[in-house]
């Protein structure tokens, strides 16, 4: 695709859900950090990654300060408000999270009416438990805060992804071995969402798709997905 003159188009990336997304030691790094540097320059555009807390983020985008955000789990509300592409950045599972010794499997989320649940402010877990009815969500600026009240017994359960909880353990000692998940409540595409304000999100949104079509098919995906698989096995 012909480059984008010279222009620099702003993209906001979440501050603080590492290895996914994060800003570290002064530059935002983290696996979907590298996938989408990776699209657009397979596609000659120029971007500036801006971090953010998410809800920050997402809502820069929606009114079009920011041409783009991620990562987001779309529901049909970010469906209606955001311009979603065709490419996924990755997949995950969010979990529901207990203390290990007092976990017990729960089989139906109408189990969790009446109980606490820390979830982490602007977070999207799935249409089932995003609406479900008659629990007390807990918000948290991060999923750690989520691990923390969880520890001192302040909430029941932690909803948080299978891989930012894997890379909190490791980093934080004092978590390992400490919590074990009960349920699985969303099995999500992660993307980067466009703004439907912003003058140039349309065009960015196929550039972006053009991108990951190619680096899904010179194998650049698939290397970036193995670095963090063996950075994270590593650590």
């Amino acid at each position: 695709m012909p480059a984008l003159a010279d222009e620099v188009f702003r993209i906001g990336a979440e501050d603080d859900w590492y290895p996914f997304t994060a800003y570290r030691d002064g530059q935002v790094q983290g696996m979907s950090v590298d996938i989408v540097r990776a699209a657009f320059a397979a596609s000659d555009t120029r971007i500036e990654l801006l971090p953010y807390p998410y809800s920050r983020c997402i809502e820069l985008t929606r009114t079009g300060q920011l041409a783009g955000c991620f990562n987001t789990s779309p529901d049909a509300r970010i469906a209606a408000e955001y311009r979603l592409p065709a490419e996924a950045l990755f997949s995950d599972d969010i979990l529901l999270w207990a203390n290990k010794d007092q976990a017990k499997p729960i089989d139906d989320l109408q189990q969790l009416a009446g109980r606490q649940i820390a979830v982490t402010i602007g977070y999207e877990y799935g249409t089932a438990f995003d609406t479900l009815q008659g629990v007390q969500r807990v918000p948290v600026r991060r999923d750690y805060n989520g691990f923390l009240m969880l520890q001192h017994g302040r909430v029941e359960f932690t909803a948080a992804y299978r891989g930012t909880a894997r890379a909190l353990f490791q980093e934080h000692p004092e978590l390992a071995g400490q919590f074990v998940p009960v349920a699985t409540l969303h099995q999500p595409r992660l993307y980067l969402s466009f703004s439907r304000y912003h003058a140039q999100a349309e065009t960015l949104l196929e550039r972006f798709d053009h991108g990951m079509r190619a680096i899904k098919a010179n194998g650049r995906y698939q290397q970036i997905l193995a670095q963090w698989q063996h950075q994270q096995a590593a650590d």
